[in-house]
């Protein structure tokens, strides 16, 4: 696991017109919500959630720092 990130993952939650996505950032706290809204089509609105992924969900996503990916 040489690439997986040993930080935080926080959730953020994108919603538009009464629909939510949930995704996961690999970013510090305060940019989390910016990070995933760089990749979200036009209409939408990313927001930080209070959630905590358990620490098996965070290796199961392997993920790398400053990356962002949505979570199914």
């Amino acid at each position: 696991m040489g690439n997986a990130f040993a930080g935080r993952i926080y959730v953020v939650a994108a919603t538009r017109n009464g629909q939510t996505e949930f995704w996961a950032a690999a970013t510090p706290r305060k940019t989390s919500a910016v990070a995933v809204q760089q990749l979200l089509p036009a209409g939408w609105m990313a927001v930080p959630t209070g959630w905590r992924l358990t620490p098996e969900k965070v290796a199961e996503l392997n993920m790398s720092a400053n990356s962002v990916r949505k979570l199914k």
